[in-house]
């Protein structure tokens, strides 16, 4: 793996972009092997799919790891789309489980090292800014069950040019964008400075979130406000208009920010038409 950014480099990238490219440690073939699997899991019964539940945060939503699907007509802010919550305390809690359906198991095991390449890249990372924030390491490593949470995530289709996911922070204090099947990501600190972005090859996307502020003082470097948009009509009638693969990240012990905040640039006039 290329060597770390700088603090100085991510506080360049993070101030001009509001997000910074960092190396990721694991193969693009690994990660797709991983979504395969992922894939594969999501064909299994909704009693499979639902059994491994628990929480690494009580009281802070995004501590939940698990199988999640919403469906934008159940509420104005959700999207067409399933997920899962990764984090390693799955295989104590739920070894036999996953003996027992090997589908779960095989998911399981693909996932594992890309949360580790995670925790890996956040270490370095905030190693880096760790001499202008003091603690700032120790608030998200200082437990046996680090708050890094991985997501698998496939998007239902929609029209070219309209959301697939609507525009918002995330709920931690940081996220890191490891992969994505196709371009559709957008970024910026409102919503007059979203612009589509790209993956570097061999590295993932970290940025700031909304909950940054319970774990550092940003000194003046900006959360990403993001959305995701289709671009085309290529995977209309498909099984997915798009998968990505992010690890969301916060201190332990932290409260989460309400959702209108997450939100708050965001209005039904924003809907992109089609």
């Amino acid at each position: 793996m290329n060597s770390s950014p700088t603090y100085e480099d991510l506080h360049r990238q993070i101030q001009e972009n509001y997000y910074a490219s960092v190396p990721f440690p694991v193969e693009k073939g690994l990660i797709e092997e991983a979504v395969a699997s992922f894939f594969d899991f999501l064909k299994e019964p909704l009693n499979v799919k639902e059994h491994m539940q628990l929480s690494i945060a009580p009281g802070h939503r995004r501590g939940d790891v698990g199988y999640t699907k919403r469906q934008a007509c159940d509420h104005l802010y959700n999207d067409d789309k399933e997920f899962f919550h990764f984090h390693p305390a799955l295989f104590n809690a739920y070894s036999t489980f996953m003996t027992t359906y090997p589908v779960v198991r095989t998911f399981m095991d693909k996932a594992l090292p890309i949360w580790q390449g995670a925790y890996d890249v956040i270490s370095q990372t905030l190693t880096a800014f760790a001499p202008h924030e003091t603690g700032l390491h120790e608030k998200v490593f200082g437990t046996d069950t680090p708050h890094i949470v991985l997501r698998f995530l496939k998007y239902d289709w929609s029209k070219a040019g309209r959301y697939l996911a609507k525009p918002h922070f995330d709920a931690g204090s940081f996220t890191l964008g490891i992969s994505e099947s196709s371009p559709g990501l957008r970024i910026g600190k409102d919503p007059e400075t979203l612009r589509l972005v790209t993956y570097q090859e061999g590295h993932a996307l970290f940025m700031l979130s909304g909950n940054v502020e319970k774990v550092m003082d940003p000194k003046g470097l900006c959360s990403g406000w993001h959305d995701v948009i289709q671009l085309n009509n290529t995977f209309i009638d498909q099984p997915y208009s798009r998968w990505a693969v992010v690890a969301f990240v916060d201190g332990h012990g932290v409260d989460t920010l309400p959702s209108c905040d997450l939100r708050r640039f965001w209005t039904e006039g924003n809907q992109i038409a089609s």
